[in-house]
């Protein structure tokens, strides 16, 4: 990796494992009230079905990921589970047409998790994090946001700040569930 541009944004798919178990594990996805996608470095978008399971283990997350890599899609009984095309981000937002997309880094203003879904429940919204091992969304991603939102004091890694304002989107949309 160390000889490729940008080396410091690529080559860590145990994140976007991390990342992808905690957000397809909630209540959130399992109702079917969360769209999970995946935009890769090299404008790659992976589209995950619905009440889609990913392998808790590496090992086999790893393989689905190279098959997916290498066919296209994954599927299971004629169901396509995920499915990968060429697409950049700005693409991505005119196909889903959030009211808002809202960018979560280190770099945003210093609010907490509770507080950025509250501010942004009212409007059909996109959440934006970074799975990269370091570093900042580029300037070209960092225009597309509405704002931009830090939900702790130090930097935290992707899979917990999903989990963080996933947790307050489910409280402030459904109530929580019990």
């Amino acid at each position: 990796m160390r000889g490729l541009d940008e080396s410091w944004k690529r080559g860590r798919p145990d994140l976007v494992h991390f990342s992808m178990l905690e957000a397809l594990s909630t209540p959130l996805f399992m109702k079917g009230l969360l769209n999970v996608y995946v935009h890769t470095f090299g404008n790659k978008v992976i589209d995950i079905a619905g009440q889609l399971r990913i392998p808790k283990s590496y090992f086999r997350f790893e393989c689905l990921m190279m098959k997916l890599f290498a066919q296209g899609k994954v599927t299971s009984q004629d169901t396509t589970l995920l499915s990968m095309r060429d697409c950049s981000l700005e693409q991505l937002f005119k196909e889903i047409g959030p009211a808002k997309i809202v960018g979560l880094s280190t770099s945003g203003v210093l609010t907490d998790a509770d507080q950025v879904v509250k501010k942004n429940q009212d409007v059909d919204c996109v959440y934006v994090v970074g799975g990269f091992p370091k570093g900042h969304f580029s300037e070209n991603t960092a225009r597309m946001f509405n704002c931009t939102y830090s939900i702790h004091d130090m930097g935290l890694e992707s899979h917990v700040v999903i989990a963080r304002i996933l947790y307050e989107c489910e409280k402030a949309y459904t109530g929580g569930f019990r």
